[in-house]
């Protein structure tokens, strides 16, 4: 049984993103962690991946900002950023949204934070 040159190349483009998403979450302070709820694992087609977790209503702007200028240094193209709420990078066939809720939610412990989710796609959306 042979294996398809476009599978596994597919299959080493996403765990190369995944990785590197994760790199640039680990630098961003999130309060628990991010979460992926096992969305972070391949699907059918390795061409998604979603990532979410919490931020301090403080450090959310710059929470945005610093996964953004991680993935930036990692040789992702900055296409738009949309002011404190939204960023959209590319590389090849993958996109990258890097977002954050405007409305605060409110934590277990009482605090105030915002929502940071990140999805990544690779169905040509560059």
């Amino acid at each position: 049984m042979s294996v398809d040159p476009s599978a596994a190349q597919r299959r080493t483009e996403y765990e190369t993103v995944r990785t590197e998403l994760l790199q640039a979450v680990a630098e961003v302070n999130v309060p628990g962690g991010f979460r992926g709820d096992g969305k972070e694992k391949p699907s059918g087609d390795y061409c998604s991946i979603f990532l979410d977790g919490f931020v301090s209503t403080k450090s959310a702007p710059h929470s945005r900002e610093n996964v953004a200028a991680a993935l930036r240094a990692h040789g992702w193209k900055q296409i738009h950023a949309g002011g404190t709420d939204e960023s959209l990078l590319t590389r090849g066939t993958w996109a990258v949204f890097v977002t954050r809720t405007s409305a605060p939610l409110l934590g277990a412990n009482g605090k105030s934070l915002h929502e940071l989710t990140i999805r990544a796609d690779c169905k040509g959306n560059s």
